[in-house]
């Protein structure tokens, strides 16, 4: 019976996004696809069929090839031009190169064979500015922006249930290890930071958009991902929400400090027994880090230390996973980068993180669609939450968790694009209505 679902589940995504790529609507093929990616569950599932295994890759390409051939037979331009499009392409291409220099650091033959893993794993990694690519450039309009971002929603409210389900198994935080929502093979420190970066986008929607029974649907989404949040017990989760709320404070909703400093003075005696006892845990009775916490500062050391060899460059992407690490990874993105990919690679990344952060308040500032300004803000809570919680792991490079980023950022990037473009409309119309005008006459 299971099977048969999912087998039903597969055809009709496929067919359907199929059938909307070629036809050039690749704006409704999205709906479709872009929430499947954090339901790692179903796509897993869709692996025991027929092209199952390819699925993400053959909808990528038939987009790609769609958005082509739509672009050449209605004359459309095929890729607009944007800041974002060229620091992109310098992140492709330098990526790809040190993929090919980690080979040489990791004493590996070169090989570009499909079941190679640190090849996988960049070719996973490039799916992210492939998507803001397509995104970016199909979707044209603030209603297509409000339709995706209703079934990216759709999608968090399902792992919302698969989650809490999980919680339910749970007799203390020791065991939270059990809990991957929908993520299969990642834990709850990556499933927790998803649900604190991407529910201040809906936050700052919520602020803004005019119709109740949208803001209804995203407060529950939030309701229920905070929940989920405090459950999964992630100190840097808690962190991240603190920062994005934070901000909201000081840009937009000043009256959301008091609760925050009532939280923050006597949160021993508000928050949750097991909350606190996870906190706690931080440090020991004695005042020293507990083992965790000890084992992280021993990998940012060592990152530190791989990074001095090769300050420029780094030692190649994706090299960390073969170096013994205890736990597999720095838990620290930018550590990670900067032992990987050196200066350069963490240039990239802080200019990407900021230019997400200027466009945010860009949009926030200069569009007059509510809708898109709630948007706007909520992203820009949302990239500094994700800076915080990326400082205690890896919430960047899995597609599970890192595509909604991409998705929304490439929403604000479009738009700007729509705020400025009725900038410039209502500027013609003052033009010529002042050029009709008696007095300019």
């Amino acid at each position: 019976m299971v099977n048969t679902i999912a087998l039903g589940i597969f055809l009709f995504c496929f067919i359907i996004i199929l059938f909307f790529t070629f036809s050039g609507k690749i704006n409704f093929a999205l709906l479709l696809f872009v929430p499947l990616f954090p339901l790692q569950n179903i796509l897993d599932r869709f692996q025991q069929f027929p092209l199952g295994k390819y699925f993400v890759n053959i909808i990528l390409v038939s987009m790609m090839l769609g958005w082509f051939i739509r672009a050449v037979f209605h004359g459309e331009i095929i890729l607009e031009r944007s800041f974002l499009n060229k620091l992109l392409i310098v992140m492709v291409l330098y990526t790809f190169y040190s993929l090919w220099k980690g080979y040489s650091f990791l004493g590996l033959p070169v090989t570009l064979k499909f079941d190679d893993i640190r090849l996988q794993n960049w070719k996973n990694y490039m799916i992210f500015p492939l998507l803001f690519f397509i995104v970016f450039n199909n979707i044209k309009n603030s209603r297509q922006i409000k339709q995706l971002v209703v079934f990216m929603t759709f999608a968090v409210v399902l792992m919302n249930y698969y989650t809490i389900q999980q919680l339910h198994w749970l007799s203390s935080p020791q065991e939270r290890a059990r809990v991957h929502g929908t993520f299969v093979w990642l834990g709850p420190n990556e499933l927790a930071a998803f649900f604190a970066t991407y529910s201040f986008v809906l936050l700052g929607i919520i602020f803004f958009d005019k119709s109740k029974l949208r803001r209804l649907f995203f407060l529950v989404s939030i309701l229920l991902s905070l929940y989920c949040v405090v459950f999964l017990f992630s100190r840097g989760a808690y962190l991240a929400i603190l920062s994005g709320m934070l901000f909201f404070c000081f840009f937009k909703a000043k009256k959301l400090l008091f609760p925050i400093l009532i939280i923050l003075f006597f949160w021993n005696t508000i928050i949750p027994k097991q909350v606190i006892e996870r906190i706690n845990e931080t440090k020991t009775e004695e005042g020293v880090l507990d083992a965790s916490s000890e084992r992280r500062i021993i990998m940012w050391q060592r990152a530190i230390q791989l990074f001095q060899e090769s300050i420029l460059t780094g030692n190649g992407f994706n090299t960390i996973w073969f170096l013994g690490f205890e736990l597999g990874d720095t838990h620290n993105i930018y550590l990670k980068i900067l032992a990987e990919q050196g200066i350069i690679g963490i240039a990239i990344l802080l200019i990407l993180l900021c230019y997400a952060l200027f466009l945010g308040i860009r949009l926030y500032r200069k569009t007059n669609d509510n809708f898109l300004k709630g948007l706007g803000a909520g992203f820009t809570a949302c990239v500094i939450a994700m800076i915080i919680a990326n400082m205690f792991g890896d919430r960047w490079t899995h597609p599970q968790v890192g595509t909604y980023f991409w998705v929304f950022l490439a929403l604000v990037a479009r738009g700007n694009k729509i705020a400025q473009t009725q900038t410039e409309v209502v500027a013609v119309k003052n033009k010529n209505k002042n050029a009709n005008s008696p007095t300019y006459k």
